[in-house]
């Protein structure tokens, strides 16, 4: 009746009997203690599952380099960040046309000695996936042309912005060093790549791993739950003599199961017990604690935060396809990164109104149509027949009726109707 379900008395009892028994593990409740739960407490130790916390910067990089589920989303789109990094190229705005050399191409191609263009964008997305932010110490030259001649990646975990007053908030940077001592660097010697952040006090970005802490939480949690029941030869059990039993087993048949299971000669062993008994898992039970089921939801949504479909990760079937898989990489999240980097340099350098550094979209193979949605595209359109050679790359033929719109049966421009009367 009205949603509610009767229960017996008997019934009720035994629920708050269960209910202090699993508090009587933590401890006293209302004076009462669980003294079985407390002797086998020793055997449950590290199978909890600890407290989930948001994640620092430098618990941000130690999520990075320990759960392989982060660095294999951050890695794969970092490195497409490097690969389409190849087709930065700089447009010259009042010139209306690209530049071919130039010292911001100069710049990018060899950020310094030790990284090439491919390797400094994808060591700059890491840093932007990982912390919402990533900072490049570029000093710039003095004189006419301030291009700096070499550029250089922060590591986030090692960055702490330094606050000025009311007139210049921004102060500058505070590097760590390896030898422990701090290091000021000027605001006008590197620049900032930014997620906003709604926190109007802070200067860094907003992080999606901290985002989805709680559920990398629950990863790092039952990986280490899995690693401690290995440890320990599996779950833990506890074996009693069987409730069922006709009579209650006798002092001499309870030391017999004890001596026969906690042998350590019949480790991995089948034993004939005289007596029947019960087993009871008190360890890690995937089904019973659903880890499994937690770590894949903590992967959809660490893929959901970085708006990659969760079946390319996962290697589904509708991603069995290379080129579409590499296709929607590049389109939703390699290209705009490698976008925002160049933005953001051009910004610092002062050369927004006059150059774009951008990628050239046409010049990457898998975004092209393939031949049949070109054709397919051409006929829609009523290409002409020179339109539909020249996509197959064949020579035009030079006469007025090729260039022509190829029209089907029974269609006509619309001028053509005014030629005729409906009433004749």
């Amino acid at each position: 009746m009205f949603g509610l379900n009767i229960i017996k008395t008997s019934e009720l009892k035994a629920l708050k009997s269960l209910e202090n028994e699993v508090k009587g593990y933590y401890g006293e409740t209302d004076g009462f203690v669980n003294q079985y739960l407390q002797i086998i407490a020793p055997q449950l130790k590290g199978l909890e599952m600890g407290q989930l916390a948001r994640f620092s910067r430098l618990e941000i990089k130690n999520a990075y380099e320990t759960l392989a589920p982060v660095m294999g989303v951050i890695n794969y789109i970092a490195d497409n960040v490097g690969e389409v990094a190849k087709y930065l190229e700089l447009y010259d705005i009042k010139k209306d046309d690209y530049v071919d050399t130039h010292p911001i191409l100069d710049l990018l191609n060899k950020p310094n000695d030790r990284f090439t263009r491919r390797k400094f964008l994808t060591a700059w997305a890491i840093n932007k996936l990982l912390f919402g932010d990533a900072l490049v110490y570029a000093p710039k030259k003095a004189g006419k042309d301030r291009t700096p001649k070499e550029m250089y990646i922060i590591p986030g975990q090692r960055v702490e912005i330094d606050r000025g007053g009311i007139t210049a908030p921004f102060k500058g940077i505070k590097l760590t060093g390896t030898s422990g001592k701090d290091e000021i660097l000027l605001e006008g010697n590197c620049f900032q790549s930014f997620d906003y952040n709604l926190d109007d006090t802070s200067f860094y970005g907003t992080s999606k791993i901290v985002a989805a802490a709680v559920y990398l939480t629950v990863i790092d949690r039952a990986m280490q739950r899995q690693a401690t029941t290995l440890k320990n030869g599996g779950p833990a059990n506890v074996i009693t003599p069987s409730a069922h039993a006709a009579a209650p087993a006798l002092p001499q048949q309870v030391d017999d199961i004890e001596q026969k299971t906690n042998a350590q000669k019949n480790a991995n062993k089948n034993i004939a017990m005289r007596t029947a008994i019960e087993v009871h898992k008190l360890g890690d039970n995937p089904a019973d604690l659903s880890i499994l089921s937690s770590h894949k939801d903590a992967i959809n949504v660490l893929c959901f935060v970085y708006k990659l479909p969760v079946d390319i990760y996962l290697g589904q079937s509708k991603y069995e396809n290379a080129k579409e898989a590499k296709k929607t990489i590049y389109e939703q999240l390699a290209i705009p990164l490698c976008n925002e980097f160049a933005e953001d340099l051009i910004h610092y350098l002062g050369l927004s109104d006059q150059f774009e550094l951008t990628v050239d979209t046409d010049k990457i193979e898998v975004l092209k149509k393939n031949r049949g949605e070109t054709l397919d595209d051409l006929a829609k359109m009523h290409a002409t027949l020179n339109e539909l050679r020249e996509a197959n790359n064949y020579e035009r033929i030079e006469e007025d009726w090729a260039d022509k719109p190829i029209m089907p049966l029974g269609v006509q421009f619309g001028n053509e109707a005014s030629d005729f009367d409906i009433n004749e």
